[in-house]
């Protein structure tokens, strides 16, 4: 008990003369040549900390509760952004009152296909800010319009009507984008996923069929490169330090994902997992069924691509001659004074179709393309 005691005293500090007399039975030399080896061994075993964390955890003990920020999910946290996304968080906070309601409305009409494709899309704004970017923005792209649609207006004297049109198409198709944007990120991650999903899962039954654990397989895939599939077994390790049951994480991760080939193999290895079984010889069948399935999407890509260049055709080459031959046709005086159908076809409305029109259509379809595309 003595020796005990000694020992405790030298690790909380105390100097061997500020121990009691009568106990020459330890060698305090002998101790605390021990005591420095062990505090040396703990002092090698500490974690070290980077100039940067030691400048944040600085910086919350300055200023106290007010440097944690919590993350709430309202549009005020883009303020803690920086460029584009903080002036239309400032734009949008300045205006609260009357593009509030509308940025409510894009969040209902959204609904869990908005939150799921975020989510999906790996973007890191909740619904309601996300929409608050999106209606500021295209409030500002409204402000913009209607200076230059005034100015140019008066300037050539042109009627009210079509620019009207043009004004009110603004904000429909800036809506439109603002939904398609989540939706194409994430069907764009999902085929990157797909893409890179088999040559993971082959490189995991190689480190099962060699005696390597499963958390240590996952932790070889997630610095091994493969992208997205890196990526997400990242947040299935971080869930599992959190606590989260492997088969948990797993699951959670395949349900923020649109890959139909991600949740199918989790779901293969989840059961794995819980009944037991070959798990090496179940990944490399998964991992030929997501490439086979793979070659099917490129093969009906290919076959709507050579749908989509006829569209486009009409759209960029017939579409605009058409329109000039039409408005050549109603700009003739004789053809005006007997069908009166022709005065449609002016000049400023052949102008629109080249440069509003026919560039909107080209766009659209630029985006679909893109989207619906699964990787080479």
């Amino acid at each position: 008990m003595a020796a005990a005691r000694n020992i405790k005293k030298l690790v909380t500090g105390e100097t061997p003369a500020n121990l009691p007399v009568g106990e020459e039975d330890v060698n305090l030399d002998a101790v605390e040549s021990v005591v420095k080896r062990m505090k040396k061994q703990m002092a090698e075993r500490a974690p070290e900390e980077s100039p940067e964390r030691a400048a944040e955890i600085r910086q919350m003990v300055e200023l106290g509760p007010s440097a944690l920020k919590i993350k709430t999910g309202e549009p005020d946290e883009l303020l803690n952004q920086t460029g584009f996304v903080r002036a239309m968080g400032k734009l949008f906070l300045a205006l609260q009152a009357p593009l509030d309601f509308m940025a409510r409305g894009l969040v209902r009409i959204g609904g869990d296909s908005l939150r799921h494709n975020l989510a999906a899309s790996d973007m890191v704004y909740s619904p309601r800010q996300y929409a608050a970017l999106a209606i500021a923005s295209i409030f500002l792209m409204e402000m913009i319009s209607i200076v230059l649609v005034l100015a140019l207006t008066f300037i050539f004297k042109l009627s009210f009507i079509i620019p009207l049109v043009f004004l009110l198409l603004i904000p429909f198709m800036g809506l439109l984008f603002s939904v398609m944007v989540p939706a194409s990120r994430a069907a764009k991650l999902a085929a990157e996923l797909d893409k890179q999903l088999p040559f993971a899962l082959r490189h995991m039954s190689i480190e099962i069929r060699a005696g390597v654990g499963i958390y240590k397989t996952m932790e070889s895939v997630s610095s091994s490169g493969y992208g997205p599939v890196s990526d997400g077994f990242k947040y299935v390790l971080f869930s599992i330090e959190k606590g989260i049951p492997t088969e948990q994480a797993l699951e959670n991760w395949a349900e923020r994902t649109r890959s139909d080939g991600l949740k199918r193999a989790v779901s293969h290895l989840v059961r794995a997992l819980r009944t037991g079984g070959n798990l090496s010889q179940i990944m490399v069948t998964i991992a030929e069924d997501v490439a086979f399935e793979r070659r099917i999407k490129i093969a009906d890509y290919a076959e709507k691509l050579n749908l989509l260049s006829l569209f486009i055709m009409m759209v960029g080459i017939v579409l605009p001659v058409m329109m000039t031959v039409l408005t050549s046709i109603g700009s003739s005086p004789s053809i005006q004074g007997f069908l009166a159908t022709f005065s449609f076809f002016s000049p400023l409305m052949l102008g629109m179709i080249y440069f509003v029109l026919v560039p909107a259509l080209l766009i659209s379809f630029i985006i679909f393309i893109k989207g619906a595309d699964p990787g080479s």
